[in-house]
């Protein structure tokens, strides 16, 4: 069995510089890697977000967002592919607005999309629909007041065409 050297395991922990020295050992060797079979093995961690998993980053302002919500999106058939939703932040807002616009980013599109107008293009044409998707609770009146603004951009279309 592997043990990482200076690891609770190895029989180096806790050695003084004059121990290490008798060891054969340099004292400023950090340790944190394999030896197997007379070779150095160092393991590299790697960092890849999963996908069909939703996430969310709060944007450090100032900045033109202040949430962004990632999803990749993979199939058994096709490449993966990905879609972001957008707050704009207040200060992108219209001023005097009470909420924020939210805005879709949808794969081989370049162009921002009002959320409310994506809902519609799926389908979902009345605004009690598409509020049912977004919001579970209607008598909760902060979300619908931060929500009122993307309702309103998209008032224009109504319709799935």
């Amino acid at each position: 069995v592997p043990i990482m050297l200076r690891s609770s395991y190895c029989t180096l922990y806790e050695k003084d510089e004059k121990d290490l020295a008798e060891l054969g050992e340099c004292p400023y060797d950090q340790g944190g890697y394999f030896i197997i079979n007379g070779s150095e093995k160092v393991l590299i961690a790697q960092e890849k977000m999963s996908t069909n998993h939703v996430y969310v980053f709060k944007k450090r302002q100032p900045n033109k967002y202040s949430f962004v919500a990632e999803v990749r999106s993979e199939t058994q058939n096709r490449p993966p592919s990905t879609m972001f939703v957008r707050m704009l932040s207040r200060a992108s807002s219209k001023v005097g607005s009470s909420g924020q616009y939210i805005r879709a980013t949808l794969p081989y599109i370049r162009t921002e999309i009002p959320i409310f107008i994506v809902f519609r293009a799926l389908g979902f044409v009345a605004d009690k629909d598409i509020l049912e998707h977004i919001c579970y609770d209607f008598s909760d009146t902060q979300m619908m007041e931060l929500l009122r603004p993307s309702l309103e951009e998209a008032f224009v279309i109504q319709n799935q065409q």
